[in-house]
């Protein structure tokens, strides 16, 4: 809703560049908030002993909407609007991806995604569509040439990376592990996080998109020469 109001504003002429910027910047954090309370509604449901199919498929529709539908609107009212149909077509790519993505994981949610993701999960995803939208905005630079490219790649991109099998470990996982190290490094963030909440979020959520794929072609690259000694073994025999 903030984007399309934004777009709204850019057609009335006068309108500060400032005004329209931040509130794009507010629709970018709005839909962060959203993916605060995902990480949180699972976690409630489980301490009050209320979790159901029908939550689970509530909260993929809720996931649509916040980390799929609001993502693509606002990269399309942000840049791609000036690329016309087939910034549009990216966009609706990358929102069908997301509903086929929590699709399989509503399927696989108590089996093969019960300790970690087969495809980037959709918060993750819509964090990095979000992240250059809040540090483009947060210091007044607004769309040109090289963001609508940048974004005509990246949105099918993630798209084809939420319904692929490359695995992504569940950081809640990994920061509610009780050590001493964990918590020195949640207090780093935090601090950083404070001083420069933009730029952390760019870094954390290419970090972890990045992190699915280099271990997945260092996997493939390991199971080749595996392959390769099996089959002249089996040759020799």
């Amino acid at each position: 809703m903030v984007s399309i109001q934004t777009v709204a504003l850019m057609g009335i002429e006068g309108a500060a560049s400032d005004v329209v910027n931040k509130k794009f910047w507010w629709a970018a954090v709005f839909i962060c908030i959203s993916g605060l309370f995902d990480l949180l509604d699972g976690t409630v449901a489980r301490l009050m002993k209320s979790e159901s199919k029908f939550g689970l498929s509530y909260d993929s529709l809720s996931d649509l909407v916040s980390f799929g539908v609001a993502p693509g609107v606002l990269v399309f009212s942000w840049t791609l609007m000036g690329a016309g149909k087939i910034g549009l077509m990216s966009v609706l790519f990358y929102i069908v991806c997301t509903a086929l993505r929590l699709a399989r994981f509503n399927v696989q949610s108590t089996t093969i995604e019960k300790f970690g993701f087969t495809g980037i999960p959709s918060p993750a995803a819509a964090a990095l569509m979000l992240a250059p939208v809040m540090l483009m905005t947060e210091y007044s630079y607004g769309p040109n040439e090289w963001s609508i490219w940048y974004y005509l790649f990246l949105s099918p991109f993630l798209g084809l990376l939420m319904v692929s099998d490359v695995r992504y470990s569940k950081g809640s996982r990994v920061l509610f592990r009780k050590s001493f190290n964990n918590l020195v490094i949640a207090a780093i963030l935090i601090a950083a996080t404070v001083a420069n909440p933009e730029m952390i979020f760019v870094i954390l959520s290419y970090i972890y998109g990045v992190s699915g794929l280099i271990i997945y072609v260092l996997k493939q690259l390991r199971r080749k020469p595996a392959a390769e000694a099996q089959e002249a073994f089996d040759t020799k025999e």
